[in-house]
């Protein structure tokens, strides 16, 4: 008799709709590029102004009253966690869609940071999100060990 290292594995190729990671797969994903992309949309005359000037170091982490603007533009679009967030939820999709199980830690540490996040800055819509995010990998992952234990 075969016997099969993971469940999952006869379709590798597949998204798992079932699956909740690859939910919160997809919604860090979204999060991530709407965090980066809508951010830097928003700030469109700020970023204008740092090609205008010249793009090296034109960010610095103590600005001056004038510069404020680059840094806020800057650390709400690519210097924000949109561009990790964008990264985890693809490798959680790339995870998911080869049927493995996303670990729970991953789950967990997103829990606690959006916790964290909520308790210093207020519990606004992008930090339940995250919170949602945590629990749906949370949720994979005990899904898929009971899968494996099956």
């Amino acid at each position: 008799m075969q016997t099969i290292d993971k469940p999952y594995e006869a379709t590798t190729t597949r998204v798992r709709w079932r699956d909740p990671a690859t939910w919160g797969g997809i919604l860090a994903l979204g999060g991530g590029l709407f965090h980066t992309v809508v951010a830097g949309f928003m700030r469109q005359d700020v970023w204008a102004r740092i090609f205008d000037e010249g793009f090296f170091n034109t960010v610095t982490l103590d600005p001056t009253p004038d510069r404020l603007p680059m840094a806020e533009a800057f650390w709400l679009s690519p210097g924000s966690f949109g561009v990790p967030l964008l990264l985890l939820g693809g490798l959680v999709l790339r995870h998911t869609r080869r049927g493995e199980r996303v670990p729970a830690w991953l789950g967990s540490g997103v829990v606690v940071w959006a916790v964290l996040l909520g308790l210093l800055g207020g519990f606004d819509a992008g930090t339940i999100a995250l919170l949602l995010v945590g629990s749906l990998f949370l949720a994979g992952a005990r899904r898929g060990r009971g899968i494996m234990n099956a």
